[in-house]
């Protein structure tokens, strides 16, 4: 069962599918990284908990894609990162699109 999904995987990546371009402000370095992104950040960032330590979360909690854990390898904070498509930080509501600013009107 582990080879087809590691199969499916790696067509995933091949299409495309939900990749993502992400730019370091500070140095202007570029991660690309496939699925949702800021999800697997953001559960990587709780696996860790506050001592930046993993814990017992961990086990909870399937292994992090290595594309997003080259994002906290890197020398500045990966939480300011921008999505390359949009301008937009990555972990904003708006580059998710879920702006709720704008609610658009559907009717009676």
């Amino acid at each position: 069962m582990g080879r087809l999904k590691q199969r499916l995987d790696t067509l995933a990546k091949k299409s495309d599918y939900q990749l993502t371009t992400l730019v370091c402000p500070e140095c202007s370095e570029e991660f690309t990284a496939y699925g949702d992104v800021a999800l697997e950040f953001l559960v990587h960032q709780w696996v860790l908990g506050p001592e930046g330590e993993v814990g017992a979360a961990a086990a909870t909690w399937r292994e992090t894609p290595e594309d997003v854990l080259r994002l906290f390898d890197h020398e500045h904070d990966p939480g300011a990162f921008v999505e390359k498509s949009s301008g937009l930080p990555f972990l904003s509501k708006a580059a998710g699109g879920f702006d709720l600013r704008e609610v658009p009107d559907v009717g009676d």
